[in-house]
């Protein structure tokens, strides 16, 4: 292989048994859109489902019609809205969805549709849902109409954030969810996602959590301490080149080497979801020591300066390491976020399932190894 990204199972595992903890024995819904975050949506919920989750949440139609394609029987949540169009295919798939809007609650009863249905209720975020009382009154019309209502929830916008305006941005969302707290006959109340897991679930406005990025050891703002790395990208050394004279390296001549340097040539680039902002700046890894990248990042490859320390212990086939603990540092360079980083793995990057610290099981391009 060219570029994998290792996906430790074991400490996946570990992961939702301390989210557990976290959340005060709360049900884990298990957040898999974007292809689970890039680790593999099929993949990651069979997983899951045997660590004892059984919810998932996806964020598309075309997610949850995937996962029943692939013998997932859960639970599945659409938690993006859907169109009405979308609502006949949703039923025929088992799929719960979500209502942000009261015309589709007209719609779903004038084509007598059976629906399991959460109501969305927009806390703060400001993005799709109704208001506290809209909710109130949807719920309301939902009964009257034999609609079932199976869950109730809001979504928290600054959760994982730790400056005071921030949480208290938060407690005002949650305390405006505090209304339907005590709604029984619903059967999931949810509000905490990763960010509300890790600093609100003190706070008793549910009885079901949605774990996102944080089943991976990350959220927001870096690696989470108490929780362990799942997720590691690596490539291979293709090529080294001592320099016999200082020359331009890459496109637009923007990396320069110099005499006697050893330049290294590694099987990964912008195709692959390794950002070019990096370019001249990033560092990967190389037996364990950082090595600076040189020049752009191509689409295929990206370059690296060997130091000293290395010199005589590298060759070509070594494995490096791409992104792994320092993949915060990474986001903040790049100017994004840990979140896109992952979700811009390419699918060209076959994706390795790790268990007692040897290959499980293997997708990649040409399926499964």
């Amino acid at each position: 292989m060219r570029t994998w990204a290792e996906i430790d199972l074991d400490n996946l595992e570990y992961n939702i048994k301390k989210i557990k903890e976290l959340s005060h024995d709360r049900d884990i819904m298990a957040i898999i859109k974007a292809d689970a975050y890039g680790m593999g949506a099929v993949t990651i919920a069979k997983e899951l489902s045997k660590m004892g989750v059984k919810i998932f949440g996806v964020s598309s139609l075309e997610e949850g019609i995937e996962l029943r394609n692939n013998d997932i029987d859960d639970e599945i949540l659409i938690l993006a809205g859907i169109f009405n169009e979308e609502l006949e295919e949703a039923e025929k798939k088992n799929l719960q969805v979500t209502l942000t809007d009261l015309s589709q609650i007209k719609y779903i009863n004038e084509k007598g549709l059976s629906l399991k249905v959460h109501i969305k209720v927009d806390t703060g975020m400001g993005r799709v849902g109704f208001t506290v009382e809209e909710g109130k009154a949807a719920i309301d019309i939902c009964k009257e109409k034999n609609i079932e209502v199976v869950g109730v929830y809001s979504h928290l916008s600054v959760s994982d954030e730790s400056d005071e305006e921030s949480i208290s941005y938060t407690k005002k969302q949650l305390e405006k969810f505090r209304d339907f707290e005590k709604l029984e006959e619903i059967k999931y109340i949810h509000i905490l996602n990763s960010g509300g897991i890790l600093k609100f679930s003190e706070i008793p406005q549910s009885n079901l959590v949605r774990a996102g990025i944080i089943m991976y050891g990350v959220y927001g703002e870096g690696v989470i301490e108490n929780l362990k790395r799942v997720f590691t990208l690596k490539s291979r050394i293709l090529f080294l080149k001592e320099l016999k004279e200082d020359i331009d390296i890459s496109y637009g001549r923007v990396g320069k080497g110099y005499k006697n340097d050893l330049i290294a040539t590694i099987t990964v680039g912008y195709a692959d979801g390794f950002r070019r902002e990096l370019s001249n700046k990033g560092t990967i890894e190389i037996h364990g020591v950082p090595c600076k990248i040189v020049g752009k990042v191509c689409m295929d490859m990206l370059m690296v300066r060997i130091p000293d320390e290395l010199k005589g212990r590298v060759k070509a086939g070594d494995e490096v390491t791409v992104m792994g603990e320092d993949i915060f540092d990474k986001s903040i360079m790049v100017g994004s976020s840990i979140y896109e980083l992952f979700t811009g793995l390419s699918r060209r990057v076959s994706r390795v399932y790790l268990k007692h610290g040897k290959p499980y099981l293997v997708n990649s391009l040409i399926g499964k190894l």
